[in-house]
């Protein structure tokens, strides 16, 4: 037997079935767990000095959090878990043993208790990789919990896990700059930590429930009637058990969709740090509701681009966009007015306002904010000053509402932008454009250079796309006016959609030359349309493979 030091350092994993609430989670022998095909529903890998219990605390927090995770999410699975955690039989100063990497191997789900002592461990590396190669190899599915108890940068979990958003169970101090972990048996702690611990047995649940739907089910049994009680309005058949009907609670909000209808996702922007606890607490109401929340996990921090195109992704798929404001703009690194405004930026060309929902603190005095960015954004008519229990209701209310039929999109927008030299193929594309369903722009014809520029920028401002026509005019003209309509497109609070060049006749006086070569102005998200033998109904109609289709149903 190791020395207690050496104990303290290790990261130790066992297990233990929780049969009888009763029971003391370490010393118990463990069966089988729930979902067929596993041995073990939850691994649990900690650094064992996190679970030593502090001045007037009984035991410790892994000791706390794992008697309280067996209890909650053995509820709402129904049936007993078999958590493989801490225990007394394994010497401390040991290094991992084969019987730790089989029961990693074998878990249904990790729980990984995050820190600084947890990142330092040699062994906890060992055995959350042994976890993810047999998740790996069974080709995926989730089941990586990670709970953390103190402030960590991101930065400094590690790789595979920066992706993913976790369970806050710590409590920043008065400094704001020290953070320590949860305690139940301190009265200001308290609720907090339930609400953190609510939100992680869902997720638990929910993942042991997906696996349990996965198995050989029995035959649904059939439904009980009570003689004397009407039956009321039924919900969908609790996971795990095929068959089974109840009936909806009174006055609770029940979500009448099906799998698959757009009208149970919604988008739950990621918010500044004042904002996790306000959001983590709206995400949980819905998705105790039974409502898809998006995002599943961050979206890339390295790539703007790459980030907008996740968060369309997710909001093509959604029937709301709620945001939760403060005070702070947020990042301004990628966007000029902060990450709060790109993310509302973003669902607005994909949205109507009905189906945009954003909410400030009633007590939040917008005009006492500093950031203009944040007070702008606090001041749109989309945002609900209200308490958070009301807003949770309201988005309820408006997931609950039928969708109205799907009306045929709004038409989008070109800018078709030529020299005088190229007015006349200019006016066959738009002529092409309109026939298709765009509405189009042209340029500017009055002769006073106030109103021209004032037209110009008006048109830039509002297009979803712009296109300058390179035929018979100087390559200067091409390279000149855009970067004129750059630095008004810069300004625009929704992105542009589309930026091209449509290259117009005549066609190259020498066989195998081509026109663009002329052109000194390079960028990548610039889009070619080849028209230079005249106009090519083909080439231009790939205009709508760039361009979304429109703002959808409403709400």
């Amino acid at each position: 037997m190791g020395s207690k030091r050496g104990r303290r350092r290790r990261c130790r994993a066992t297990r233990a079935v929780f049969a009888n609430p009763g029971v003391s989670p370490k010393g118990t022998d463990a069966t089988m767990g729930v979902v067929s095909g596993f041995r073990h529903d939850l691994f649990v890998s900690y650094a064992h000095a996190d679970d030593e219990p502090v001045a007037g605390a009984e035991q410790g927090f892994v000791s706390q959090l794992v008697s309280d995770l067996r209890k909650e999410a053995g509820r709402k699975v129904g049936s007993a878990l078999d958590m493989w955690w801490d225990h007394h039989k394994l010497a401390g100063d040991s290094p991992v043993t084969p019987e730790i990497v089989q029961a990693a191997a074998d878990a249904a789900a990790i729980v990984m208790v995050v820190s600084l002592a947890y990142l330092r461990s040699e062994w906890c590396r060992r055995e959350r990789s042994t976890f993810l190669a047999a998740l790996d190899a069974r080709g995926g599915g989730g089941g990586v919990f990670i709970v953390a108890i103190e402030d960590l940068d991101r930065s400094r979990l590690p790789p595979e896990f920066q992706d993913l958003i976790p369970h806050n169970f710590w409590k920043k101090l008065s400094d704001d700059q020290t953070s320590r972990p949860l305690r139940v048996d301190f009265p200001s702690d308290r609720e907090l930590y339930y609400d953190r611990l609510s939100q992680l047995v869902q997720k638990v649940a929910d993942h042991l429930n997906r696996l349990l739907q996965q198995a050989p089910q029995p035959a649904p049994q059939p439904a009980i009637v009570v003689p004397g009680v009407a039956p009321g309005p039924l919900l969908r058949a609790a996971p795990g058990f095929p068959g089974a009907e109840r009936p909806a609670p009174a006055g609770g909000v029940v979500r009448a969709t099906d799998d698959g209808d757009e009208a149970a996702t919604l988008v739950l922007a990621e918010v500044t740090d004042d904002l996790v606890q306000q959001r983590e607490e709206v995400k949980a109401y819905l998705e105790q509701l039974g409502y898809d929340v998006l995002p599943k996990k961050r979206y890339s921090r390295d790539d703007l681009d790459l980030h907008c195109r996740q968060l369309r992704d997710d909001l093509e798929q959604s029937r709301l966009f709620v945001q939760l404001l403060g005070p702070l703009a947020g990042d301004r690194s990628d966007y000029p007015k902060g990450m709060a405004w790109l993310r509302y930026a973003s669902a607005l060309p994909l949205l109507p306002t009905a189906r945009i929902v954003q909410w400030r603190d009633p007590q939040l005095d917008v005009g006492q904010v500093a950031d203009s960015d944040a007070r702008e954004l606090l001041s749109l008519p989309t945002v609900r000053s209200c308490g958070l229990q009301e807003f949770k209701q309201a988005v309820a209310a408006l997931m609950q509402r039928k969708p109205r039929e799907r009306a045929a999109p709004a038409p989008k927008c070109l800018f078709v932008n030529a020299d005088l030299l190229d007015r006349g193929f200019a006016t066959e594309i738009s002529n092409w454009l309109t026939g298709q369903g765009y509405i189009v722009l042209e340029p500017p014809m009055t002769t006073d250079p106030a109103a021209w520029r004032e037209e110009w920028e008006t048109n830039l401002s509002l297009c979803q796309g712009l296109m300058l026509v390179f035929g018979k005019t100087r390559p200067c003209w091409v390279t000149q006016q855009f970067l004129q309509s750059s630095k008004v497109i810069a300004q625009r609070e929704v992105p542009i959609e589309l930026l091209s060049i449509c290259v117009g006749p005549p066609p190259p006086s020498q066989p195998g030359h081509d026109k663009l070569e002329e052109l000194s102005l390079h960028y990548a998200p610039m889009k070619y349309f080849r028209c230079d033998g005249g106009l090519n109904p083909a080439e231009l109609a790939r205009i709508g493979e760039f361009l979304g289709d429109g703002h959808g149903d409403g709400v």
